[in-house]
């Protein structure tokens, strides 16, 4: 048995391959996963043998699941076979009326929705690249959105259609409108859908990030990125379950695994953490339940009717579900994984986890939008142990930290941290001079981020490097005083 409680000490050299100890049980020849390498655009990169490399990949294993059910939201229901005779109506129109082709671009401004979902498979399918706006900002901002990728379309729902037209906003492109009040296919017969045809490295999405400063850039994901990053989460799911059975001493039940429970999406769709759910649940043949709003009777609800064992929480959701009184045991003992980023926890709620979900697997994962959201990653006592960190790397992905010179630093010494894998964008959108400062020729990706490895391998996220202060030659980090004041 893999022994995660005495991480050694490793020589500065090995450093950037060091993975969590569990990984070689799970990852290598013979093994569940194997991994091979590949060509992206020059550049090798470690992938996930037999795994899918487009979403036209994903979409045909999904389309096949037929009469399964594959979305809940509030009271509807859908199969798979209704969603995907839906997107393939709606990619048919999208090719004969707005000649949406391989590379054109079309926008989704909608609310979590059905809707969403439909217009998502249709836009790829049919060769075009999907722009996910962010559909929770003002009239001005979401028509700058489209503009700024270059839409030739833009899906929209009713509300984000009235709050164009009342600022009399226009830019230009065309626009349909999907109304959720309306289901424009449902009543039509069924169709199978057809997939242009399309490499890994041709764009499906543009995500947009907000940076630090100014507006934000339109981050082009191609077929490969997304589909190594849907990979990538399963391969993670299948060891927190490694970890929560080792640690814990039980057993995950078969149909709560992390490759048969349901998906539950709590977060926008136009963020990464929002749309890769659904592409996910739709590669396992999930059902995935959206929850346009946050709400914890809810969460309460498919904890107890539909087998939710895993969520992926910003601190407030979780404080929400500890403190509702319908934290019973059993439903605090039915969560067996418990996720988030974007920074350490409050201490408090650690122990509050601890003290009241104590075989429950604790994972802190690191990432960003422009390298789909995995870097590195730390679940269970060896998180608990360390819960500053975010983690080792990730499996197939390259994590190293950098001196302003390029050069690597030594251990513990701050640095900016790089990545690099298969699922690292392939640009800004019609932003070069950011694109050559975040990417460079050998497909290392540039994360702003200030961080550190230690000995063991372990990365640990000090600031952003633009909001450090530099005092009297000294570097101080703002989020440690951040900490500090909280």
């Amino acid at each position: 048995m893999t022994d995660r409680s005495a991480i050694q000490a490793t020589a500065p050299e090995s450093r950037q391959s060091v993975r969590d100890p569990y990984i070689d049980e799970i990852i290598g020849p013979g093994k569940l996963y194997e991994t091979e390498t590949v060509l992206v655009s020059g550049v090798a990169h470690e992938v996930f043998r037999g795994a899918p490399r487009t979403l036209a990949d994903i979409y045909q294993v999904a389309e096949a699941l037929g009469d399964r059910t594959m979305i809940v939201n509030a009271d509807q229901v859908f199969s798979y076979g209704e969603i995907f005779s839906r997107a393939a109506h709606l990619s048919k129109r999208l090719k004969q009326e707005f000649g949406t082709r391989r590379g054109t671009i079309v926008a989704i401004a909608m609310a979590n929705s059905v809707e969403w979902v439909v217009a998502l498979i249709a836009i790829t399918a049919a060769g075009g690249t999907a722009a996910l706006v962010n559909s929770r900002g003002s009239a001005e901002e979401i028509v700058h959105a489209i503009s700024s990728v270059g839409c030739d379309l833009a899906i929209l729902d009713d509300e984000r259609t009235a709050m164009i037209e009342g600022a009399n906003s226009d830019g230009g492109w065309a626009k349909l409108v999907l109304s959720p009040d309306k289901p424009q296919t449902r009543s039509k017969p069924p169709r199978k859908l057809h997939c242009e045809p399309v490499q890994p490295i041709d764009g499906a999405v543009i995500l947009y990030t907000s940076g630090t400063t100014g507006r934000p850039k339109g981050a082009l994901l191609s077929h490969g990125a997304l589909a190594h990053a849907v990979t990538l989460s399963k391969v993670m799911g299948t060891l927190q379950d490694l970890i929560y059975e080792r640690e814990s001493g039980n057993r995950v039940p078969a149909d709560r695994s992390s490759m048969a429970g349901p998906a539950m999406v709590l977060t926008p769709m136009f963020h990464l953490t929002g749309m890769l759910p659904v592409v996910r649940g739709m590669s396992l043949g999930a059902t995935i339940h959206i929850m346009g709003k946050w709400n914890v009777d809810t969460a309460f609800d498919m904890i107890e009717t539909s087998g939710l064992s895993r969520i992926a929480f910003v601190p407030t959701m979780l404080f929400d579900m500890v403190q509702s009184p319908r934290a019973t045991p059993e439903n605090l003992a039915a969560l067996r994984h418990l996720a988030y980023g974007g920074g350490p926890l409050n201490m408090e709620l650690v122990e509050e986890i601890r003290r009241r979900m104590p075989a429950s697997v604790i994972t802190n994962t690191y990432g960003q939008t422009e390298n789909t959201g995995w870097a590195c990653s730390l679940s269970g006592k060896a998180y608990l142990d360390n819960p500053q960190s975010c983690g080792w790397a990730c499996p197939t992905v390259d994590v190293e930290v950098r001196r302003e010179d390029g050069s690597r630093t030594d251990i513990d010494e701050p640095g900016e941290l790089w990545v690099r894998s298969a699922a690292v964008m392939s640009g800004y959108v019609g932003d070069p001079e950011a694109t050559r400062e975040t990417l460079d020729a050998q497909g290392w990706c540039a994360t702003g981020d200030i961080g550190k490895q230690d000995a063991r391998g372990l990365f640990t996220i000090l600031d952003r490097k633009k909001d450090m202060v530099i005092s009297g030659g000294e570097n101080i980090y703002c989020a440690e005083v951040e900490r500090v004041l909280f």
